[in-house]
């Protein structure tokens, strides 16, 4: 779903919770979930920062004070760290 603006909307129901919110609205944007929360406490302070944040790579730049290729590295490393981080909570989970 696409409103006027032109951004994706997703629908409010996905398996009875709360739809997981886009960050990095661009090509590639990643979903966190509330789950993800608890994670991103685990994560440096820069990882965790990247990912809370929304807009574009630009936008995050300007807003941060940094490099817009510094957030691209930052964004790419944080999504890796994240991603080990649930294969390691998966992985730990009963199932």
């Amino acid at each position: 779903m696409t409103n006027a603006a032109g951004e994706h909307r997703a629908a409010t129901e996905h398996g009875g919770e709360q739809r997981p919110r886009r960050t990095n609205r661009r090509r590639t944007s990643y979903l966190l979930t509330e789950a993800d929360e608890f994670l991103l406490g685990q994560l440096p302070a820069p990882f965790a920062e990247i990912l809370r944040q929304e807009g574009s790579m630009e936008e995050i730049a300007r807003r941060l004070h940094i490099a817009p290729g510094t957030v691209k590295s930052r964004t790419h490393r944080a999504r890796a760290a994240l991603d080990r981080l649930r294969a390691q909570a998966r992985s730990e989970s009963p199932q």
